[in-house]
């Protein structure tokens, strides 16, 4: 006698519970199935579906089925005809595969009724019913016989297609639940204004939520757009619009793949095993600064994009046209643009200020989709595809801060200099109308026309350029305001450490000497020396680290003087000395600038040259580092400007590490950028700043004379009397 293999309804109601944890994802199973078959519109409708008991209803104008498709196809559970046809007859590419999604969906309710016409006999319908009470109560699935029935309809008056009707819900669908759905449905295809010849409807009044429309109008209010392409050869191109359209930076693949903050080595470009894809972003400004000479940011309707972005917003991924939950969710940031933000919030993104889409079409299935439908199985792939997201918006970031830095740098000396120019002219026209003499001339004898207008334009002017200067302290004091609170709190630990360091001092030198009265003096050579000295020498470091950061931030150091710059180098290497010594690094001084002064605060100056000689000392740590030997070369020299307009002196750090690796040499001016694994990248930010703000300049080499990286700061001098260059 042949035996049969025979399971339990407790399997499918496993597959309910672990398939569809929730009635919005057994809907969007259904939607999927009108989607594959061909259908242009789908509708969903809810009746009572708050309490258990309701009926859901979800009708296509699909192709439909024949009576053998119903019963071979739509009832053959784990196996699904789509794996042999993977087009449909519009060449559309299917997106289900396993057909375990569809029966757990129609196991939402205790009852379903699948009514459907196929366009090859419209006028016949196939009708299909299911009462899982009674499946459940059986023994074993196939116990309970199923039946499909035949009926002639007037195709006229219905067309082809399938109506899904599943009553008695066994769970009321919650107001979170149908916000969810209203989420999924909206973004099913995207709310990007191009969906294509696919649409959803809903009629459920007792959801709000759900008839909500998608403001696809408020796209078009983005600040930026990022455009990046992956092609089948696993190369990358990208895009960065402004809010005119227009393509403010272009990316070839040697850009936008290159691979940043390793720090240690230089690597290769990144080549992409993922399948071609496109991913757009679009990038909204929901602070705008009243300041803004765009009317447009002026105009743009804040609340609202706020509102929408918090119901549609994220990086979502579509494949084949359809989008594919989790990606882009509340709470499921796939590409972790916010943690990115977050260690780097220099002209990031993040999931409340953008949405964005990846396109997939994969023609050679390289993206498996796991067997609940929870998304794709994390292969290599698919990694590479989040790899090929992540480096184009490390790309744009990269973009817009080098803009950003070259409008800021020197903005505020510039803005002050326009602004005191601007004060000149205003005080002049003021002489010519009002002479300081206090006789009044009469505007209609003296005074013409444009001689006030000329007042009018200067007066526009010395508001226009001190507005300009607000604008630009603004910007520094965003930078600078965290750099503040970090030097405060430092200067109080510091202080706070001085005490127990010199305590420790004090205990182990008694120590020694009650020690010294114990033990004769070879016992203590011998055994309690080195241990002793090296405890001191360490209490030691630790009070100089402790009084470096108090010397650092004394009050008279930020006074305006005129500053003696060999002085002031060797002054701040004595501050270092002990924290270089432990580290074996050798300062070497060639100070050829004497008498040679700036006009600005030691503080100023010791912040240049601090954090150039931090840099070199961190230089020598890295794996990379060819050699034994740790030397920092500090250099002064006097040179002309050019042009004959002045004089400058040159601050020159040299080191022997292993250069400049990791970055572009123009990208290790902006804040963030470090090959440092735990390093802020303010460092040299703050030496551009300063320089800036001084009317210098600044250079970086990769390699000089002792191998490693040099540094060179211009500033403009004061020619000190009887001192020949």
């Amino acid at each position: 006698m042949d035996h049969r293999l025979r399971f339990a309804p407790e399997i499918l109601a496993r597959l309910g519970e672990e398939l569809v944890p929730h009635a919005d994802l057994g809907i969007m199973e259904l939607i999927r199935n009108a989607y594959d078959a061909d259908a242009t519109t789908c509708h969903i409708e809810l009746k009572g579906a708050s309490h258990p008991g309701g009926t859901l209803i979800v009708r296509d104008d699909g192709e439909g089925m024949t009576a053998d498709q119903l019963a071979s196809g739509f009832l053959l559970i784990g196996k699904s005809t789509k794996a042999a046809s993977t087009h449909t007859a519009s060449m559309r590419r299917k997106v289900g595969e396993k057909g375990l999604g569809r029966i757990a969906a129609l196991r939402l309710g205790t009852k379903v009724t699948v009514k459907t016409r196929p366009a090859s006999c419209p006028d016949q319908e196939h009708i299909l019913t299911i009462d899982w009470d009674r499946v459940d109560a059986s023994d074993a699935v196939e116990d309970v016989p199923l039946s499909i029935s035949t009926q002639t309809c007037d195709s006229r008056s219905a067309p082809h297609g399938t109506t899904i009707t599943v009553t008695g819900l066994r769970q009321g669908i919650e107001a979170r639940d149908a916000e969810r759905l209203a989420r999924s449905l909206s973004l099913l295809t995207g709310p990007f204004g191009d969906e294509g010849a696919f649409r959803i409807t809903c009629d459920a009044p007792e959801f709000t939520a759900l008839s909500r429309l998608v403001k696809t109008d408020l796209l078009g209010q983005f600040e930026y757009k990022l455009v990046a392409d992956l092609n089948e050869e696993g190369k990358v191109t990208a895009t960065l619009y402004n809010w005119r359209g227009e393509a403010e930076f272009t990316g070839r693949h040697s850009d936008v793949a290159r691979q940043r903050g390793n720090g240690k080595r230089d690597l290769p470009d990144v080549t992409f095993t993922a399948p071609p894809a496109s991913f757009e972003l679009w990038m909204f400004n929901l602070n705008p600064s009243a300041s803004r000479k765009e009317v447009r940011f002026a105009q743009q309707n804040t609340p609202e994009i706020k509102k929408w972005l918090r119901e549609v917003g994220g990086i979502h991924l579509y494949h084949r046209e359809l989008r594919v939950q989790p990606y882009g969710d509340h709470g499921n940031d796939w590409l972790q643009i916010n943690l990115r933000r977050t260690s780097n919030p220099e002209k990031r993104p993040s999931t409340a200020t953008s949405i964005g889409r990846i396109r997939v079409t994969d023609p050679d299935s390289l993206l498996r989709p796991k067997t609940d439908r929870s998304g794709f199985v994390e292969t290599l792939e698919f990694h590479d595809l989040q790899r090929f997201a992540k480096c184009a918006m490390d790309w744009a970031a990269d973009q817009r801060l080098d803009q950003r830095e070259q409008q800021r740098v020197g903005a505020t000396a510039k803005a002050r200099d326009r602004a005191k120019e601007a004060e000149t002219q205003f005080q002049n026209l003021m002489e010519y109308i009002a002479p300081s003499s206090g006789d009044v001339l009469p505007l209609d004898e003296t005074v013409d026309r444009s001689a006030l207008e000329s007042f009018a334009s200067s007066a526009s002017a010395v508001f226009a350029t001190q507005k300009e200067e607000i604008e630009a302290l603004r910007e520094d004091l965003i930078l600078y305001r965290s750099l503040a609170t970090v030097g405060t709190s430092t200067a109080v630990f510091a202080h706070e450490a001085l005490r127990p360091a010199s305590r420790i001092i004090n205990l182990v030198k008694t120590v020694s000497r009650r020690l010294k009265k114990k033990v004769t003096v070879e016992e203590y050579t011998s055994d309690f020396n080195s241990p002793i000295e090296t405890a001191i020498d360490s209490a030691k470091t630790l009070e100089t680290f402790a009084k470096l950061p108090l010397s650092l931030l004394k009050k008279n150091k930020r006074e305006i003087g005129d500053i003696e710059v060999d002085a002031a180098c060797r002054s701040i290497v004595e501050v270092f000395e002990r924290y270089l010594g432990e580290r074996s690094i050798k300062v070497v001084f060639d100070l050829n600038a004497p008498g040679c002064t700036v006009r600005t605060t030691i503080a100023d100056i010791e912040s240049i040259l601090s954090n150039l000689l931090a840099n070199s000392a961190h230089a020598f740590t890295r794996p990379d580092n060819p050699r034994s030997e740790r030397i920092i070369r500090v250099r002064t020299r006097m040179q002309d400007e050019g042009g004959g307009s002045g004089r400058q002196v040159v601050i020159c750090v040299d080191d022997s590490g292993p250069g400049i690796t990791g970055l572009p040499l123009n990208a290790i001016w902006l804040p963030g950028k470090t090959t440092l694994d735990n390093g802020t990248g303010l460092g040299l930010t703050i030496v551009r700043d300063i320089v800036a703000d001084l009317k210098g300049t600044q250079e970086a080499r990769t390699h000089a004379e002792l191998g490693g990286a040099r540094i060179l700061v211009s500033l403009p001098a004061q020619q000190p009397e009887g001192v020949e260059p």
